[in-house]
């Protein structure tokens, strides 16, 4: 027997120019990862037709998440690197989110050498870092 579970966590998904925007209320857990799947998944398609792009993630409340969701996560870095042309992965977290503290030990298994990735206090930092990595690009 299998249990289904109700989406926990929020999200919303946009776009500051090549920077795909997700902005997260956490915890979270793997059927709100399909959700964001499904909505994020045209808008990198989409990208990907005229060039390369870099996933921002805005995290709130909390970075926790259960074992399940965090590798379902590393198979879609894994998937946009290798097919929709992401070259870069960051997550936005102030100081007070929950689970900051753990995010190298706790993300590293799923950030691989697909693209570069790091962690940024706020959205000013991270989105310059963005820019940076797809100049380097040429975009």
């Amino acid at each position: 027997m299998m249990t289904t579970f109700q989406a926990h966590g929020e999200f919303k998904v946009r776009l500051d120019g090549r920077i795909l925007v997700s902005e997260v209320d956490g915890p979270w857990n793997k059927e709100m990862v399909v959700q964001w799947m499904r909505a994020a998944s045209p808008v990198a398609r989409s990208l990907a037709e005229t060039g390369p792009h870099i996933a921002l993630t805005i995290v709130t409340g909390s970075l926790l998440c259960p074992p399940e969701a965090l590798t379902m996560l590393g198979q879609v870095i894994h998937h946009t690197a290798a097919r929709l042309q992401c070259i870069g992965n960051l997550v936005v977290a102030a100081d007070g989110v929950e689970g900051r503290a753990l995010f190298t030990p706790m993300y590293a298994r799923i950030y691989t050498a697909d693209t570069p990735h790091d962690l940024f206090p706020d959205y000013e930092s991270g989105k310059a870092w963005a820019l940076a990595v797809l100049a380097e690009k040429g975009f």
